[in-house]
């Protein structure tokens, strides 16, 4: 079972009824070739899951009758936040966007450091794609939350950002410190950084440092950034 997805605005309770649009409405309509009385489950992205029946397909949109509704379903406990440079090959950070969507995150940050190569903002195309790809990942996962990916920011714009926030970790190549992660318990948000193919600068780890992030490492192999953004998201909220 999938879940699809249509923003809030789409959603009248008061009569048992929603709409799917645009993204969504095709991939039902056009794509999958459903059918009136057809029973599908659709998400709001705010934790809503709707489960109903498909009233009406019309040329832009489908209607559906809403038959019951629950709350806040295969969502982690932990907030993540995952802060992640953007790589050379786009191919491969839509990769790892994807996967960090499907294991749970709930916000995902690009973030520009002194070794990044693409330093770019994304074009709004870019952006666009990305939201399919989250909400693609959102429904294949059977999430009902629709995380946020934010605009790119400077490493220091980053340390200013999240400077209150308790749980900050950055995975660092020439780090050490392998033990679990030490997460104060009063706050559910976790603050994950992974770097770009060049890894961190020492003037990078050191402005860290400052803003008393956690400097630790998944090992003595040396992973692709999508590969240590997976294995940790994973270490994070699956255990």
């Amino acid at each position: 079972m999938e879940y699809y997805y249509t923003p809030s605005e789409n959603v009248f309770e008061s009569e048992n009824k929603l709409y799917l649009r645009e993204f969504e409405f095709k991939h039902l309509a056009k794509v999958l070739r459903k059918k009136t009385g057809d029973i599908v489950f659709i998400t709001d992205g705010k934790k809503n899951i709707y489960e109903c029946i498909i009233t009406e397909i019309g040329k832009n949109e489908i209607v559906c009758a809403i038959e019951k509704k629950e709350t806040d379903l295969n969502e982690p406990e932990i907030k993540l936040t995952l802060c992640l440079a953007p790589l050379r090959n786009l191919t491969r950070f839509e990769f790892a966007v994807e996967k960090a969507v499907e294991l749970g995150v709930n916000t995902i940050v690009p973030v520009i450091t002194q070794f990044t190569i693409s330093k770019n903002e994304f074009s709004r195309n870019k952006q666009e794609r990305f939201e399919k790809i989250i909400i693609s990942a959102m429904g294949q996962s059977q999430r009902c939350y629709k995380p946020v990916f934010e605009k790119a920011v400077t490493l220091n714009e980053l340390n200013d950002l999240y400077r209150d926030e308790k749980n900050k970790v950055v995975l660092y190549e020439f780090s050490d410190d392998m033990e679990q992660y030490e997460f104060e318990e009063s706050s559910d948000k976790v603050i994950l950084l992974i770097g770009p193919e060049g890894g961190f600068s020492k003037e990078d780890i050191q402005t860290l440092k400052n803003g008393n992030w956690q400097i630790k490492s998944l090992g003595k192999r040396k992973l692709r950034a999508e590969t240590a953004a997976i294995a940790a998201v994973s270490q994070i909220l699956l255990k």
